[in-house]
């Protein structure tokens, strides 16, 4: 090769080099402008300004079409916007990108998942959730969002199963889940008069759960609607036994069934029973007072609410019937006080609000 021909090729290789690191610098400059616009937009997403913090993202991708967290945004944003057929476009055409990591496809289908749900269009945000679990089987938000999915749905048999299924729950969540979708099955049969059905799974919803009042409510209720007082009894007796802190949801139900059945004055039997067991449930207390004043042993009335007060010195219809009683037996000095009380706590709030 003459002297000629290699200065040829040396000029180049030389201008070919030269033009690969002009290019390689221009290229990594728009690189770090594109980070600098990326770390822009999520500044401005954190102080809640989204179509600044869209127009960052849009001009991130403008100088780096690869980076695919900033098109993730973009669509987001577009969801959050309301624009959340956009969104789906912008997540679907990500996918198919060819080599894509996984860490960024279980990214896209999550946000496909949310503009599939926003758009309710649940089968097939349902569908998103199933395939982000058969990359990542204990995938904690698509299990959850599975769940949010199947309550959209009413599907509760479905939430159900997969809650069974979740052994990433504490138990105690676990168990309220199971018992309330069981719950939400027995309503849905008994909106089709389907009751027997319906109460063998609020049954089942107490075994699951026995500290989930609305078993016992809904169980109750459907022993009512069908006249079976004695039923209804068993259930309510039951339920204050097992949940003496949430009584007092069930005796405006238990004094109708005991008068229904003539033994309206039973209720006073249970009442002295739970004040007695666990006098820091305030119903017990009230309940007594309330039997005793109607039977004019107003002092007695007054003994059982001063023990409900000392349960819980704010509560107001105590006073109230305090400032009753007391008016009752002509004690105008301690009814005086009781009114300057409330007086003042009428005062306080007003100041506080």
């Amino acid at each position: 090769m003459d002297l000629t021909t290699i200065i040829g090729v040396s000029g180049i290789i030389v201008i070919l080099l030269s033009l690969f690191f002009v290019g390689f610098r221009k290229r990594a400059k728009e690189k770090v402008e594109a980070q600098v616009e990326y770390i822009a937009g999520l500044n401005y997403l954190i102080e809640g300004d989204k179509e600044r913090a869209l127009e960052k993202f849009k001009s991130t991708v403008r100088m780096n079409t690869e980076f695919i967290d900033a098109y993730i945004k973009i669509g987001d944003i577009f969801r959050q916007l309301k624009a959340t057929d956009k969104a789906v476009k912008v997540h679907r055409d990500l996918l198919i990108r060819p080599n894509l990591k996984q860490r960024d496809r279980i990214a896209i289908i999550k946000s496909l998942a949310s503009d599939y749900y926003e758009l309710k269009q649940y089968p097939s945000a349902l569908q998103s959730c199933k395939e982000l679990l058969s990359m990542q089987k204990h995938n904690v938000w698509a299990k959850g969002f599975e769940l949010k999915i199947y309550e959209s749905m009413k599907d509760w048999q479905a939430a159900f199963d997969a809650v069974k299924k979740n052994s990433q729950l504490a138990h105690s969540e676990q168990k309220r889940r199971m018992a309330t979708y069981k719950v939400e099955i027995g309503r849905q049969l008994i909106e089709i008069e389907r009751d027997h059905d319906a109460r063998l799974r609020f049954r089942e919803a107490i075994r699951i759960d026995p500290e989930y009042v609305p078993s016992y409510l809904e169980l109750a209720d459907s022993y009512i609607r069908e006249k079976r007082e004695k039923d209804a009894f068993s259930v309510l007796e039951r339920f204050i036994k097992t949940n003496p802190r949430s009584s007092g949801m069930a005796f405006a139900r238990l004094k109708q069934v005991l008068f229904d059945l003539g033994h309206f004055g039973d209720i006073e039997k249970i009442y002295v029973e739970l004040s007695s067991k666990n006098p820091e449930v305030i119903e017990g207390h009230i309940g007594l007072a309330e039997i005793y004043e109607k039977k004019g042993e107003i002092h007695k009335a007054i003994d059982a609410a001063n023990k409900a007060l000392a349960v819980d010195p704010n509560r107001l219809d105590t006073k109230l019937l305090l400032l009753k009683l007391n008016s009752k037996l002509g004690r105008d000095k301690i009814a005086a006080e009781i009114i300057t009380d409330l007086v003042n706590e009428f005062l306080k709030r007003e100041k506080s609000g």
